[in-house]
């Protein structure tokens, strides 16, 4: 009996240690299940999360809408080309204007290496506000070359810039420097000189202004002499406004690296404009040199109202007025449009069936800052020629410079009265003081 338990007791053994087994995979395969079902319900191909982003986003939820929404370097560009440690102003916005209507007549590589610079930058459109804001674009065309400018483009620079189409003899530069002026409410005078449009065939400009006092303006009061540092280390007495602000429409940042200040403008109609002022405690060349946009929105981004400060804030900052003009043609071969400027390789054949290339790119702005408000204008003009060889009318020179015979003789009658010839004329080392003390 004993002998025929034993294969009993044997076969139980072994049943427990493969019911065992077979538990313990089965656990195993509902725990791989339990994983591979937990990740699937994750978002394809979704990328993982940096902290330093995360923490970003959280911040930016508790900061006011005071972003600049166009990232491009285009923006800055000309700040770092130009960065020569003097007063400058330009305007993007306007040099942007131009570039798009250029572009609308460029083919080619031509087209190709302007839009490389402009992108896929959307134009902001404004409702022009008498003396208030001004946004204007124009075309002049030589008078002779009208009927070879496409009408196609004269149509798309109509639509789509609401441009002014001008036709004119380009003896002068008065009729353009008169629209200019108008267009920046006379802040910007004699723009061009005669010889600037005579050699060319058509001008395209764009022309912005605006005069809009702050939302709160500073008081004449307060205004008084204070030191200012200059970027050499040198000092100067400057004109210093100042006004204390609890309002939200001063916000501002400051640590031990930066303090920067936005202040609004009146809004007009639907347009509010702001003036942000960023102060680097590095010198103020080399912050713009390794700047980005990225870096200002990022300081835009913390900019708190002053009315989040219990105490408010004490604004003070300087008066300033000057104007500058941008090496805009050399700066935007520097970018990389250089097609354009080249009488064999410029195509801009959506604009007329000739070839022509720019002759020049020009801009120049001011700004006049004050305790009431920000005063500014800019223009920015492309003059184009064609590439034929051009002969313009000019007096043909008559120059007497050796010895010649003269008659002097009644021209109705043809009577002679005088014969004469000339082999010595008079010397200016003798007549020059006569001339000088008239």
């Amino acid at each position: 009996m004993l002998f025929e338990e034993m294969p009993k007791k044997k076969e139980i053994k072994l049943s427990t240690v493969i019911i065992a087994t077979v538990v313990i995979f089965v656990v195993v395969l509902i725990i791989m299940a339990i994983v591979i079902l937990g990740g699937s319900n994750k978002e394809p191909n979704q990328p993982i999360v940096n902290n330093n982003i995360a923490n970003e986003n959280i911040e930016n939820t508790n900061t006011p809408v005071q972003i600049i929404s166009e990232n491009s370097e285009f923006l800055i560009d000309f700040l770092k080309l130009e960065n020569q440690k003097q007063n400058m102003i330009y305007s993007p916005l306007s040099i942007k204007y131009a570039l798009n209507m250029l572009n609308e007549g460029a083919s080619g590589n031509t087209k190709k290496q302007i839009e490389n610079v402009i992108g896929e930058m959307q134009l902001a459109k404004y409702t022009n506000k008498d003396n208030v804001l001004s946004l204007a674009n124009a075309i002049y065309i030589r008078n002779e070359y009208q009927p070879y400018i496409k009408e196609s483009y004269q149509n798309t620079l109509i639509k789509k810039y609401n441009a002014k189409m001008n036709y004119d003899t380009f003896e002068s530069a008065q009729n353009i420097n008169q629209w200019i002026e108008s267009e920046t409410m006379g802040i910007i005078k004699d723009m061009l000189q005669d010889n600037q449009v005579k050699m060319n065939r058509i001008i395209l400009i764009n022309a912005l202004a605006i005069d809009m006092e702050w939302k709160t303006p500073f008081t004449f009061e307060k205004t008084h002499g204070e030191e200012f540092n200059l970027e050499d280390g040198s000092q100067m007495i400057a004109t210093m406004m100042q006004r204390e602000c609890k309002q939200d429409d001063v916000s501002y940042y400051k640590d031990t690296n930066m303090t920067t200040v936005s202040m609004d403008l009146k809004q007009y109609d639907n347009t509010q404009l702001e003036f942000i002022a960023i102060m680097p405690d590095q010198n103020l060349s080399d912050y713009i040199g390794n700047v980005t946009m990225n870096d200002i929105n990022q300081l835009i981004k913390k900019l708190k109202p002053a009315s989040q400060k219990s105490a408010g804030v004490e604004v003070k900052i300087p008066k300033f007025s000057f104007d500058y003009s941008l090496k805009l043609k050399q700066d935007l071969m520097n970018l990389g449009i250089t097609d354009a400027f080249n009488s064999s390789l410029a195509n801009f054949s959506n604009m007329a069936d000739m070839d022509f290339h720019v002759s020049d790119a020009l801009h120049k702005a001011n700004i006049d800052f004050s305790e009431e408000g920000v005063k500014a204008a800019a223009v920015t003009v492309f003059t184009i020629k064609d590439n034929a060889m051009i002969r313009e009318e000019e007096p043909e020179e008559l120059k007497f410079d050796k010895p010649f015979m003269y008659v002097i003789r009644d021209k109705k009658k043809g009577e002679i009265w005088f014969v004469g010839a000339m082999y010595e004329p008079n010397s200016w080392e003798k007549d020059q003081a006569d001339y000088q003390a008239r």
